[in-house]
């Protein structure tokens, strides 16, 4: 296969972080619509958390045999696929959501579209980006996803105000599906044929080890998304729309932050050089969230979550895009999907835990809570660095393969 010319590889890369930030107008514009909801869709708070549960439950589940497709078959048919099926069941949402069983199953099915689009990119990425620059890009392109979601926040309210809540799920349908079909007809991703080596089973197992992090960094992800707004009501007084503004500049610098991070990576390869470095990082932001247990005032406090938001999202960029990568090339998407998985069910499982800490208001052992998740993930980088460490030295000393 010909080398890709440099400028089509970057073409690539930036039609892809672009395509992957529009996903998110298919999924969060949801929470946006949440407080209308009730009101005018006749649905109940109970039957509107098993909607959320639902797409959560069934996106998890999909990103593994999404990741298994796309090793063979690559990002253009899943990512232009799931763009113009989240679409139209974004439009068929707004038909069926004066049924809960309808709504239920079809939001659920979007799950299935959306589990299209970050494992195959991730794959991708690889092919792509020539190696010399390849993990700095990977590290630093989870700032996608926290664009698409203060893009999807900051454009969807205004859509609801203007239109309905209907007018949020028309405007995904609107724009998914024609983007969907552009990407279709103009991105090539060639997948070469996988050596046998490039499928060993050893070393699939290798970056399966590295699951824990992703699941710790999960719990902390999702916490922030969910009661960064509620914080700044509860512990400093602030007004909801007040809240809601503060907690909208936290996806700017988590951008930053995380690209910022991704030029550290510049020269690693993937592999234990990545996974220590990547430990690092993690331990920063578990002591960036610790710290904002012990801040007083408003100003202080916003600046140790704006700083702590920011670290878990260049963190979990970090694990999420070089991680899976420590095993072997030829099933990329496939351990990504693993990765988005565990990093989901972390998300998911640590939930109901900081739910009942802010319950209590406990503040500070729920920021304590969720540094401790973290330190998890980065002490086990840490073991994984080790020990992978410690086998290259025997098979070096034993003539194995270093």
């Amino acid at each position: 296969m010909l080398p890709t010319p440099a400028a089509t590889r970057w073409a690539l890369v930036a039609s892809g972080w672009s395509a992957y930030a529009l996903y998110y107008l298919g999924r969060v514009n949801f929470s946006v619509a949440v407080p209308r909801l009730e009101e005018e869709a006749g649905l109940s708070a109970t039957e509107i958390g098993a909607l959320a549960a639902g797409f959560f439950w069934v996106y998890s589940l999909s990103a593994v045999p999404v990741g298994r497709v796309a090793d063979r078959f690559g990002a253009r048919m899943l990512v232009g696929l799931g763009l113009v099926g989240s679409g139209l069941l974004n439009a068929a949402f707004v038909l069926g959501s004066g049924d809960f069983r309808w709504a239920l199953v079809i939001w659920s099915a979007n799950g299935v579209f959306q589990a299209m689009g970050w494992t195959p990119l991730a794959g991708a990425l690889g092919r792509w980006v020539e190696a010399g620059r390849s993990a700095r890009v990977i590290a630093s392109f989870g700032s996608c996803f926290v664009a698409g979601t203060a893009l999807t926040f900051a454009v969807g309210g205004l859509i609801i105000e203007r239109g309905g809540v209907d007018a949020v799920f028309l405007a995904a349908f609107l724009v998914l599906v024609p983007i969907g079909v552009v990407w279709w007809i103009g991105v090539r991703d060639r997948v070469p044929e996988a050596s046998p080596a490039d499928r060993a089973a050893g070393s699939v197992a290798a970056a399966i080890r590295l699951l824990p992090p992703a699941a710790a960094l999960g719990v902390a992800y999702v916490a922030l998304i969910v009661w960064t707004p509620t914080y700044f009501v509860d512990v400093h007084g602030v007004s909801v729309g007040r809240a809601g503004l503060l907690s909208s500049a936290m996806p700017a610098v988590s951008i930053v932050v995380t690209i910022a991070v991704g030029r550290w990576f510049l020269r690693i390869p993937h592999g234990p050089g990545a996974v220590l470095r990547g430990g690092t990082v993690i331990l920063v932001t578990a002591a960036a969230l610790a710290t904002i247990s012990g801040v007083g005032g408003l100003r202080s406090g916003f600046a140790a979550v704006a700083a702590a938001t920011a670290l878990v999202g260049a963190s979990s960029s970090v694990v999420l895009g070089l991680y899976p990568r420590v095993g072997s090339p030829g099933t990329v998407s496939l351990t990504s999907g693993m990765f988005a998985l565990a990093f989901n069910l972390g998300g998911g499982a640590g939930s109901p835990l900081m739910g009942r800490l802010v319950g209590q208001d406990d503040w500070d052992i729920a920021f304590l809570f969720l540094a401790g998740s973290v330190l998890v993930g980065a002490l086990w980088s840490y073991g994984w660095y080790a020990m992978a460490r410690a086998r290259q030295l025997r098979e070096g000393a034993s003539g194995g393969p270093a």
